[in-house]
């Protein structure tokens, strides 16, 4: 019964470390594990059977080295990495304890054969034989043991206490059972301090096989995490298809929010070089974590697939994070795809925005340099042409006065028209009164009668009044061509967060076609700033043009 539950304890642990290694490579935890499961069997290599005087030294030296490896294996589990340096000067005491005190210090003074064990192989560490020294060496590594044994205890316990909750339900099944393991060969260490030395009584073999059943338990631990990451994947299957069958824009944020019970959670994708991160609609997102939250990186091939914005410590589980990656990545590429495409449209649409502000910018600049310059010196002319005229020192020749005459009404004229084209490039009652002042004027010079209904009296972006403002000029110029057309009625309002132009107009059945066609750049104008245009003819011979353009810039 002895050598199965030895050969079993050991084995499960090498087993469990050799397959942990093989399912997360990165992780040093299976490398761990399966060195403590060595470390089982060190306990028999000092044995007088083994004929090795090598083999024999070394299992004076490490015969007590197992209880700190599975510490040791245990504290890091599942990063293979102790978290803390309390964890670590935990197991460092504990590795010196065992090794210095109970195993290298001892040997260096145990001579075999002077101390009643005839038929040992040589001890390849022993300096000088000292007996008396070795049972002095030996007792207070057992009172060493006693502190290091209940050390690794607290730091177990400790561990536990700090985890967040997924992290403690990775943790607990291998912790646990490590920690009794601890317990008891604190147990035995107690047990043997008044004779002197680790024995084999039958209290100490009680005591053995309660660790090795405790071992078999922290392997089946670790088995346990691989069936939990398996059920999380077929989880997040299971979601990510039923999702599928109506799969929304953020519907795979929505999943994996339900999965992991973290609605506050966002999910970004990185697109473009350099790399920016979007949500699923394509929108910039920020991966800054708030307060209490993290933020965590979707590796793929060594390639960042997403990212996860979350509440702090709630993928503290690696298992849960490959899982989802690989349950969720058909839905991850997709989505990606999706959000990269719209993030693309998203720039489309800003640059479009960029070019037609750019563009209204010229205009006004235009507008201000005609003004203040071209049309101020042909005033200043005109001005200077009527007082040379009316000079009283001598009568003009009336050849004279008659050029006078022409020249001044080609000026007046000149100056009509130059007024005229930068009122068309940007009217500067636009910029400086707002939309209702600027198409109040507008009707005062269109070829039709223009109605004027309700008009937004609040400045608006200007943008936005500047795309109003050109869509209503150029439906009345072409409402003013069409044959039949006689008045036109303009409406506008200011609805929430868009402002909504209709404008309508009496035009014979078919001219909508016609009217959409000659909108063409007014429309392109409103689409770039996120808005929609509809021209079409409505019964009773009429036409109707309805824009919507959003006012959040």
């Amino acid at each position: 019964m002895g050598a199965v539950a030895e050969l079993a304890a050991g084995w499960a642990l090498i087993t469990a470390g050799v397959a942990e290694s093989w399912r997360r490579p990165a992780s040093r935890a299976g490398l761990l594990l399966a060195g403590a499961g060595t470390g089982w069997f060190f306990t028999d290599w000092n044995n007088p059977g083994l004929g090795s005087p090598a083999a024999f030294t070394f299992g004076l030296i490490a015969s007590a080295l197992a209880a700190p490896l599975v510490a040791h294996a245990a504290l890091a589990y599942p990063t293979g990495r102790l978290d803390s340096r309390l964890n670590l000067g935990a197991v460092l005491f504990a590795y010196a304890g065992a090794v210095l005190a109970l195993g290298m210090l001892p040997a260096m003074f145990f001579d075999p054969t002077r101390q009643g064990c005839g038929l040992c192989p040589a001890n390849l560490m022993l300096v000088r034989p000292e007996p008396s020294l070795v049972d002095g060496l030996l007792q207070a590594g057992l009172v060493l043991g006693l502190a290091w044994a209940a050390t690794l205890v607290a730091a177990g316990g400790g561990r536990l206490a700090r985890a967040s909750p997924p992290l403690r339900r990775v943790t607990w099944p291998v912790l646990a059972p490590a920690s009794c393991y601890l317990l008891l060969a604190g147990a035995d260490f107690a047990h043997s301090l008044p004779r002197g030395t680790l024995g084999n009584d039958p209290l100490d073999y009680r005591l053995w096989l309660g660790q090795a059943a405790l071992l078999i338990l922290m392997a089946l631990g670790v088995a346990w995490g691989w069936v939990r990451d398996r059920r999380t994947r077929s989880a997040v299957v299971r979601l990510v298809m039923d999702a599928a069958q109506s799969p929304p824009p953020g519907g795979l944020r929505d999943v994996v929010a339900q999965l992991l019970g973290d609605a506050g959670l966002e999910l970004a994708y990185p697109v473009g070089e350099p790399p920016r991160h979007v949500r699923a609609d394509g929108q910039s997102a920020s991966i800054e974590p708030g307060k209490g939250q993290e933020v965590t990186p979707l590796v793929r091939g060594g390639q960042t697939v997403a990212v996860l914005r979350h509440r702090a410590g709630l993928l503290d589980d690696p298992g849960m994070v490959r899982e989802v990656v690989a349950a969720a990545r058909l839905g991850m590429d997709n989505e990606r795809l999706h959000a990269e495409v719209l993030a693309q449209l998203e720039d489309l649409r800003a640059a479009q925005a960029r070019i037609v502000a750019a563009g209204d910018a010229e205009r006004r600049r235009l507008e201000r340099d005609l003004h203040d310059g071209a049309q101020q010196q042909l005033v200043a002319l005109s001005l200077v042409l009527r007082l040379a005229y009316s000079r009283p020192k001598s009568a003009p020749a009336p050849r004279l006065t008659s050029l006078i005459d022409q020249a001044d009404r080609e000026l007046r004229l000149a100056i009509d028209e130059l007024r005229e084209l930068a009122h068309g490039i940007y009217p500067a009652v636009l910029a400086d009164e707002g939309l209702a002042a600027a198409v109040e004027a507008l009707a005062e010079i269109s070829l039709i009668p223009v109605m004027i209904g309700d008009l937004p009296q609040q400045r608006l972006p200007p943008p936005v009044e500047a795309a109003g403002y050109f869509l209503i000029a150029e439906a009345s110029r072409l409402i003013a061509g069409l044959a039949g057309a006689e008045v036109a009625t303009v409406k506008a309002k200011h609805d929430s967060d868009r402002l909504v132009i209709q404008i309508i107009s009496d035009a014979p059945a078919g001219s909508g076609h016609e009217v959409k066609a000659g909108l063409a750049d007014v429309a392109d104008r409103v689409g770039a700033l996120g808005g929609k245009l509809r021209a079409e003819n409505i019964p009773g011979n009429s036409i109707t043009i309805r824009a919507e353009i959003p006012c959040a810039l």
